[in-house]
């Protein structure tokens, strides 16, 4: 059989390719490691936003769920703070309602 020479054109056509190859992988790896560092930071950024709206969301539910003993604590206070004055807006509210409810 006949040795190929390493020197011939198959050879230079052949590391041609194989040079071509190389730069098209390295292009196409920064090409996917950009898109992937993309991609992480977008992520990243929905995720802050969405653990942003939970803690707002968190934060209100519990407000509401506080309202109606802060109004009565509130109530309570002003009553300790002002005991006649309670009385007398309780006995006007009464005759208030009991007027309405006998025209009703």
């Amino acid at each position: 059989m006949a040795e190929v020479s390493r020197n011939s054109p198959v050879d230079a056509v052949a590391e041609q390719a194989r040079a071509a190859t190389d730069r098209i992988a390295d292009k196409a790896t920064g090409a996917i490691t950009s898109v992937k560092t993309s991609i992480h930071d977008t992520v990243d950024s929905v995720a802050d936003r969405a653990n942003t709206a939970t803690r707002w969301t968190s934060e209100k539910i519990d407000a509401v769920k506080r309202a109606p003993t802060d109004s009565i604590a509130a109530g309570a206070e002003y009553i300790r703070a002002r005991p006649y004055a309670a009385v007398a807006i309780a006995l006007a509210v009464g005759y208030v309602l009991g007027r309405i409810g006998r025209h009703v």
